[in-house]
């Protein structure tokens, strides 16, 4: 396949990726708001900053209020990663690739990106019934062409692009949840962050079944991180990118990177880390899944740049 069509479905499946867990931060977010003690601006504030777009923000908006934070989230065109515009760009992506995706994936998409432009029009704050939406629309997209593929060239660019965008954002959800940017918390409210942290993932009932004891931290941050089970956990991601690098042509580049990253992320013992050695380990994993997305991009996309 040409490398052009390669790098468009790559993305196309990570922006679908992004506009599911966006919905997913932000709906666990403002149910997490209700109970939140204190004041309230830093839980949206603290959701600006995982996903690193402070700078954008603060151009147009001076205050963290939840109206601001969802329309720039939702809406804004100025911020790339809005829903909207992911919405968009996984449009744009699909076109180009159309020769090679079930035609029912291709109505989904257009489905969901017309939906949510409807949205737009009629109110400006986005509900959870909205968002629970574009969750499941998501999810819709990626069981079609679970179903519906046959596997090749271009579901491994469609798989790898889904898992890079899910490891991403989980460690930096994590990142943002384990710093101790909130000085007031009591030890209940971080019980509730770590509940609303496994809610976030649909994580609930499998980590019950697996840890057999109370919500915590170490257990928590254990089971995100390493379980090799679960379908959220950065293990797994990490598991099903390398999947794809060895199903791939021309991967001896990518193959040794993943297997460095896999490696790292199983030699910590990350349950028994204080914050500041959790934002170490995680922000060197976003850097390694950083470096992960440049050597995709040299190894298959480059020949067209």
């Amino acid at each position: 396949m040409l490398s052009r069509d390669a790098e468009h479905l790559y993305w196309l499946s990570r922006y679908v990726e992004r506009v599911e867990n966006t919905a997913r931060l932000v709906n666990v977010n403002s149910e997490l708001m209700l109970d939140f003690p204190g004041d309230k601006t830093l839980g949206w504030k603290s959701i600006v900053g995982t996903l690193d777009n402070y700078d954008i923000y603060s151009r147009k908006y001076v205050t963290f209020k939840e109206t601001n934070v969802l329309n720039f989230i939702a809406f804004e065109q100025a911020n790339p990663s809005s829903i909207n515009n992911c919405l968009v760009k996984a449009a744009y992506n699909i076109k180009e690739t159309r020769d090679y995706l079930p035609a029912s994936s291709i109505e989904q998409i257009h489905n969901l990106l017309n939906d949510f432009k409807s949205t737009k029009v009629k109110k400006k704050k986005v509900t959870s019934t909205e968002l629970y939406r574009l969750i499941e629309g998501s999810q819709r997209f990626f069981g079609i062409i679970n179903d519906n593929f046959t596997t090749g060239y271009p579901f491994e660019f469609i798989r790898m692009g889904r898992y890079v965008e899910r490891a991403d954002m989980i460690s930096r959800i994590l990142d943002t949840l384990c710093l101790s940017y909130r000085l007031d918390q009591t030890h209940d409210f971080k019980t509730l962050e770590w509940a609303s942290m496994l809610r976030n993932l649909s994580a609930q009932e499998a980590f019950r079944e697996q840890s057999k004891g109370e919500i915590e931290r170490g257990s928590v941050l254990k089971f995100l991180v390493q379980n090799k089970s679960f379908p959220r956990s950065i293990s797994t991601c990490l598991g099903q990118i390398e999947n794809s690098v060895v199903s791939l042509p021309n991967n001896k580049m990518m193959k040794n990177a993943v297997l460095k990253t896999i490696n790292r992320s199983f030699v910590a013992n990350i349950d028994r880390y204080d914050d500041k050695q959790l934002h170490d380990f995680l922000q060197n994993l976003q850097k390694r899944l950083c470096d992960l997305d440049d050597r995709i991009h040299r190894s298959w996309f480059l020949l067209h740049s």
